[in-house]
């Protein structure tokens, strides 16, 4: 008798929600690429598998195991997942009925009204506070937007601008969390554009950069201001350049400017607005950010998140800490609507306490969502776990811990490549050109070219060896004017004197950061190439990369070297040219 496929066998003893999460992932399987929830390799979609569970908890779902795993370690904990006692419990947030409420600035706020929540965890107020600049900020979004601002938003306006005895803002960073689609991004609009216009206020231009966990979700939070901004040339200039859209105020040259997370580099910012930070990593906000507010007048870092299971120490890390001070009102100012982790997946109160604003829509379309978990109809490209997507989306539940390090992925997604192709581009401007050696085993060179609508053009190719490479460089020179040339910091001594322009080392911090700038310029279609770059094509089509604390590397592909040298290339394009300081 033929052995049963492990992909269509029907388990016993499991009812319809069973199969109908099991039927899901059986459809992720097939497809390649999950990985076992125990030992976390990749489960092939010929293997045998079962659909594992949390401590033995059949309402509970790990995800797929292989079968041996499963049957291995029935009973026992995941392996990602400790122990529980080895974890403090979070915890108790500050009761909107504390006395430690009762400041001047809170007065009309501490009334919740019927279709709001107070925040689970809220930071108390500053010990230096006291007052705030949110009724200032209310009035003006209101009379701008012509709407009033929903009472969450205002709350937490009010406490973002708590102010002390001089008028200087008391809190540095904020660190604001909420579930999906309750108006968050419709708030952090007007807070960005209130912010360009306060520069009397703070005695200088003020920059507000904006980045986050890809550029498009920014693009679509600040489109609708664009399109205002657009309508008031008198007063606001607005740049709409792919990877580069900004908005000025012309009083003082203010701005309002997205950039990818990897390219905020060699700014002076007022404020550092990271949208969707649970994909971002703490080296490109402490080592990119923070550095470019340590000379503005009273800067401020934003954090803004729904949760995520496979949330960078970013976000985990400072909301810790943020957690443990909540009394104290010192470090962060920490602001989220979460429910417990014990709160089950159909309670309706624990919808409510991860949601700041309420109403009979809303309950109608989480409740969809969760028969969508229960039919098994949940698709989350970010997660492959109907379950957690749910916690993370509608609860915003944050994970005690940081997941394990990602398998290794493709650079770009399957076909995106091809639909940068554009056989009718051509560059005539300055090159900026990157050459780096495969150990001895030929060379590599890659050329790009920003181009007058904003897009960058590259192209690359392989070389015999070193000395061919040099050549190829040289002849380049001879027809193109080379603005910039970066060669592998190893081989610089390699490069002949007198070779113009000097060349720049490149190493390991610019390939993690060109990687980022690389993915997130493809994704929003900020870069192109003439359909005949067929080595290139193929370097990048088979480049699979890895995302690990410090960013992304390299993992694997067939011409490494041409990889690296394509996106120092493009990132030394996309760096902005020098703002002069006198306007």
């Amino acid at each position: 008798m033929p052995a049963r496929s492990a992909l269509t066998t029907t388990e016993r003893g499991y009812g319809h929600g069973h199969q109908t999460i099991r039927a899901q992932f059986r459809r992720l399987v097939l497809a390649g690429g999950v990985t076992c929830a125990r030992c976390g390799g990749v489960i092939r979609p010929w293997e045998p598998w079962d659909l594992g569970h949390v401590d033995g908890d059949r309402s509970r779902y790990s995800g797929p195991e292989h079968r041996a795993c499963n049957r291995a370690t029935a009973g026992r904990r995941l392996l990602w997942e400790p122990p529980a006692a080895e974890l403090a419990p979070e915890p108790e947030g500050v009761d909107r009925s504390d006395a430690v409420w009762r400041v001047p600035w809170l007065k009309g706020l501490r009334r919740v009204p019927k279709d709001a929540t107070w925040p689970r965890f809220m930071t108390v107020p500053h010990p230096d506070a006291v007052g705030s600049l949110g009724a200032e900020f209310i009035a003006w979004a209101e009379k701008r937007s012509g709407r009033p601002l929903r009472w969450w938003q205002k709350l937490v306006a009010t406490r973002l601008l708590e102010v002390d005895a001089k008028g200087r803002l008391v809190w540095e960073t904020v660190i604001l969390s909420t579930a999906r689609q309750v108006g968050k991004s419709w708030g952090m609009r007007e807070i960005c554009l209130w912010r360009i216009e306060q520069g009397s206020r703070f005695g200088e231009p003020q920059d507000v950069m904006h980045t986050g966990k890809d550029l498009a979700i920014c693009k679509e939070i600040q489109r609708p201001a664009r399109l205002w901004a657009k309508a008031r040339p008198e007063i606001y200039k607005v740049r709409e350049v792919n990877g580069q859209e900004e908005i000025e105020y012309l009083a003082d040259g203010s701005r309002w400017m997205l950039r990818a997370k990897e390219a905020v580099y060699g700014y002076g910012v007022s404020v550092a607005f990271v949208d969707e930070a649970w994909k971002v990593k703490t080296s490109s906000v402490d080592e990119g950010l923070v550095p470019t507010m340590a000379e503005r007048v009273q800067p401020q870092l934003w954090l803004v998140s729904t949760a995520h299971r496979l949330a960078t120490t970013l976000m985990l890390r400072r909301r810790e800490v943020a957690l443990k001070q909540l009394r104290a009102g010192v470090g962060d100012l920490l602001i989220e609507w979460s429910a417990p982790g014990s709160a089950a997946l159909d309670d309706l109160e624990g919808w409510r306490m991860a949601s700041p604003h309420w109403n009979d829509r809303r309950e109608r379309l989480i409740r969809r969502q969760h028969d969508g978990l229960l039919a098994g109809e949940i698709e989350d490209p970010e997660e492959p776990d109907p379950e957690q997507s749910f916690r993370a989306q509608w609860l915003n539940q944050w994970p005690r811990q940081v997941a394990q390090d990602a398998a290794s992925e493709a650079l770009l997604p399957a076909g995106l490549w091809e639909t940068l192709a554009d056989s009718d581009c051509v560059s005539t401007g300055p090159v900026y050109v990157a050459v780096e050696d495969h150990f001895g085993r030929g060379a590599a060179i890659a050329a790009a070219c920003p181009l007058a609508d904003g897009r960058i053009e590259v192209d690359g190719w392989s070389c015999e060896d070193w000395d061919q490479a040099v050549e190829d460089v040289q002849q380049l020179a001879e027809y193109r004017h080379v603005r910039q040339l970066l060669v592998g910091a190893s081989l610089l001594d390699r490069v002949p004197p007198g070779t113009v322009p000097q060349p720049e080392p490149a190493g390991s911090r610019e390939t993690r950061t060109g990687l980022a700038l690389f993915r997130d310029l493809a994704a929003t279609a900020s870069l192109t190439h003439n359909s005949d770059t067929a080595e290139l094509a193929d370097a990048v089509r088979t480049c699979q990369v890895k995302e690990g604390l410090a960013g992304l590397a390299l993992a694997g592909g067939g011409k490494p070297h041409l990889v690296k040298a394509a996106v120092w290339a493009v990132q030394a394009a996309h760096k902005p040219a020098p703002v002069p300081s006198i306007r």
